[in-house]
């Protein structure tokens, strides 16, 4: 069975990486897509953006729904302040605390993305008197890795309002075999009903009962 747990975590590195904070499904729905045909499922697109794929089985009164969703939480430029700091509104349940230090990419509406970085307004422990203050989303910024110093200069990159931030998902596997990432709730599940989709596939299985698998693209925002 090796070469099962070694495809899943091949698959949950490859899906972990691709970036999806919820409403920004497309890219990782088209790869879940070309990897389930590529299994010889059939797969097709939801009207809500998910995936829906039949891996085959017999009884199909009595069948089985297998679901994981591939949406993350993540971030959306709020603001874009006068100093070309960018004020963050979260997408699901990120937590300000859990994105200060982060790594991060700004996606444009045009395609185009840029890095930067999530950090506390006034990062310097040595003169910032509230250092210690609670983070918000209020008291914490992403800092762009762009020569930039004012609104017109972000503008001019076209970064605007409502631009997603996609933090990095920071995926190991550690040389014990576990593996560490960001999202793993629940890219990881995801990655195992591929892995059953090819033990079937491989072993030329057909199960007694119909079996379905379902990936939604909108969990983390209560969907």
């Amino acid at each position: 069975m090796k070469q099962y747990t070694d495809y899943i975590m091949e698959q949950a590195v490859k899906i972990l990486n691709i970036d999806s904070p919820s409403g920004y499904g497309k890219y990782v729905m088209e790869y879940l897509m070309d990897e389930l045909h590529r299994l010889g499922a059939k797969a097709e697109l939801t009207t809500k953006g998910g995936v829906l794929a039949d891996l085959g089985g017999e009884d199909e009164n009595d069948a089985i729904l297998l679901e994981a969703h591939c949406d993350t939480l993540g971030g959306m430029v709020h603001m874009i302040k006068g100093d070309g700091r960018l004020k963050v509104t979260p997408v699901g349940g990120m937590r300000a605390e859990n994105a200060e230090a982060e790594n991060c990419r700004i996606i444009t509406k045009s395609g185009k993305i840029y890095e930067g970085t999530c950090q506390l307004v006034n990062a310097s422990v040595h003169v910032n008197a509230g250092y210690k203050s609670e983070r918000t989303w209020d008291n914490v910024e992403v800092v762009i890795d762009e020569k930039v110093s004012s609104k017109d200069d972000v503008k001019e990159l076209g970064i605007r309002n409502g631009d997603y931030i996609c933090f990095e998902a920071r995926t190991r596997i550690t040389e014990s075999g576990y593996i560490k990432s960001r999202y793993l709730d629940d890219k990881l599940s995801a990655a195992i009903i591929l892995g059953y989709a090819k033990y079937l596939k491989d072993n030329g299985i057909s199960p007694k009962r119909k079996v379905y698998a379902h990936f939604t693209i909108y969990e983390e925002v209560g969907h």
